[in-house]
């Protein structure tokens, strides 16, 4: 399997970036009660419930999706998140780059997460959340397909995301993390010389999470 540094890099990085600026951004947020709290306890009164975010990493390796994140009291997060994916499949031949189609699919995740902060869904955060995924193989180059055992299959595990988030101003969420997702197949396909996209997609196992969080909360 070929891995691609100079993306991976790039993503740690700007996950690193946005972590701190999230995490600098919510410590203004005052974990006191203000006087003039609401009624329910530990509630804030610019306590948002609901947080919709984008993680623009996911889109640049063809992952389309929106997380939704509902708190039904301080710190405590619900989280879901629908996609549909359209990833290039390229297969490295003689030192070449083939076109082997590409893998297209729908899925979601389900999880949960904790926040230090009292403003919503902001501050250090972690949690745990279920993965499922449905993929069919559009087929490129017939020779370079051929490297698939399979033209659809079921991806499904889990993951664990550490990272931190801020609630800035009227609403702005921007926010970033890491995390360890492990997730199978069910169907055996061999990914070697499968670009990274793809192999982490159709080859499962225990990979990194590089999270970046922009959307808007109320």
């Amino acid at each position: 399997m070929r891995f691609h540094r100079s993306p991976l890099l790039a993503a740690l990085f700007l996950s690193s970036v946005v972590v701190l600026f999230s995490l600098a951004a919510s410590a203004q947020d005052a974990t006191s009660i203000p006087k003039d709290a609401p009624r329910a306890e530990g509630e804030r009164s610019d306590f948002k419930r609901v947080a919709l975010v984008i993680n623009p990493l996911a889109i640049g390796i063809g992952r389309y999706s929106i997380q939704g994140e509902y708190l039904p009291m301080p710190h405590h997060a619900i989280t879901l998140n629908p996609f549909f994916a359209h990833i290039p499949v390229t297969v490295s031949l003689n030192g070449q780059d083939v076109d082997a189609g590409s893998l297209n699919g729908f899925g979601g995740e389900l999880g949960y997460r904790f926040y230090t902060g009292t403003k919503g869904a902001n501050g250090f955060f972690v949690g745990p959340s279920l993965l499922f995924a449905s993929y069919s193989q559009s087929s490129g180059n017939a020779d370079a397909s051929k490297s698939k055992s399979s033209d659809s299959f079921l991806n499904y595990g889990a993951a664990l995301d550490i990272g931190g988030q801020a609630v800035i101003g009227p609403g702005i969420v921007v926010g970033g993390g890491f995390g360890l997702q492990y997730t199978k197949t069910s169907e055996d396909i061999n990914t070697d010389n499968l670009n990274l996209a793809s192999a982490v997609v159709a080859g499962g196992g225990v990979r990194p999470r590089f999270l970046f969080a922009l959307g808007y909360s109320f």
